[in-house]
């Protein structure tokens, strides 16, 4: 024990001495080095022998410069934190019209065998289990009449139904797939007390799909985080049905939903982020609201490109109207000042993200 103490007695000036002297080397000093390094040509290879072919690894794709950020100076600020909760309830239970889902930040691929684990326990059997479409179906199944709560312990038995007249029999479809938000699921559930062509949207059943739903979002809720365990095939389901597109003049929020939802989903959103809403025009597709961007300090270069202005303090400078427009399997929200002029892009592009980022 001595001897090595004495070994690291006699090397620690030695090493003292290296690390202070990095910039011996040339290591200290050149952090922007790379600011002024030339691309430099493919290798050239002889003319007697067989060229392999060069494969670009560092390719630098073009760059779609929709901000008209050429030509202009500016001072990068720092980044904006990579969170997408901003307090919103990791679980929650939705319900538009005859259709109800559960609405929680995790992927698809950690969803889905969650899922299965809970019919598992609960001694549900599958007949149908399609990762890769996110597709869960039940058999027809044997259930007591009675109020919702002896209907589900009865639901938990796993009989199998087998055609016996007389006997009450409920069949589940649950399909798994990604949510608004980036990251995040919803898990749909339907039941029928009858067969179907093409399984509808709304249950036969209300309550005992609500009771089924409900328990199944206890339990995610539950055990969502106690396991790492995936699906690879459900990977697959990892789609974008929100996305915003940055625009110099007019930024746009486009939901892959149909208008009902999409409908409801802003107003959700707008409701969860506490942007106060004047009023509202359904037919028109129009929310009317507040939006104060005057909490920015010092504004960034966005602001700086996209304004003219640093702001008002008018009432009206902050009343926005949130549009709606419905194409093709899509729906397009929009920014407008009023009636007949867009909202600052800058402004705009800021109250798209809040909405999309509370979308759930």
């Amino acid at each position: 024990m001595i001897v090595i103490r004495g070994i690291l007695k006699a090397f620690w000036p030695i090493g003292c001495l290296l690390l202070a002297s990095c910039s011996w080397f040339g290591i200290e000093g050149n952090e922007g080095a790379y600011l002024k390094a030339s691309v430099a040509g493919h290798t050239r290879v002889p003319a007697d022998l067989d060229e392999p072919p060069f494969v670009e690894m560092m390719t630098i794709p073009p760059i779609d410069d929709v901000r008209n950020l050429k030509g202009k100076e500016f001072e990068l600020q720092l980044p904006e934190a990579l969170s997408t909760s901003y307090g919103v309830d990791q679980i929650v239970l939705r319900k538009l019209d005859k259709e109800r889902w559960i609405f929680l930040d995790a992927p698809p691929e950690t969803v889905w065998n969650k899922v299965k684990e809970f019919l598992e326990a609960n001694n549900v059997p599958l007949e149908v289990a399609d990762a890769g479409r996110g597709i869960m179906e039940t058999p027809w199944l044997l259930t007591e009449a009675g109020d919702v709560e002896s209907e589900y312990e009865s639901l938990r038995q796993g009989r199998v139904a087998s055609g016996e007249d007389g006997e009450m029999q409920n069949r589940f479809r649950l399909r798994v797939e990604p949510g608004v938000r980036s990251g995040s699921t919803e898990v749909h559930l339907v039941q029928i007390n009858t067969p179907v062509m093409d399984w509808p949207t709304g249950s036969d059943n209300d309550e005992l799909a609500g009771k089924v739903l409900s328990e199944l979002a206890y339990y995610l809720g539950d055990q969502i985080n106690r396991s790492s365990s995936i699906s690879l095939l459900a990977g697959s389901l990892s789609r974008t049905r929100a996305e915003l597109i940055p625009d110099v003049r007019e930024p746009v929020l486009k939901y892959y939903l149909d208008f009902n939802r999409a409908w409801s989903t802003v107003g959700s959103a707008l409701k969860s982020a506490r942007i106060p809403v004047e009023d509202i025009n359904r037919s028109a597709a129009v929310y009317y609201v507040y939006y104060d961007d005057g909490s920015i300090e010092e504004p960034g270069f966005f602001r700086r490109l996209f304004s003219s202005e640093e702001g008002s303090d008018s009432e009206t400078a902050h009343r926005y109207q949130v549009r709606l427009n419905t194409l093709t399997n899509q729906v397009h929200v929009t920014v407008h000042k009023d009636d007949d002029s867009l909202a600052d892009a800058f402004i705009a592009e800021r109250l798209l993200k809040v909405i999309k980022e509370y979308s759930s």
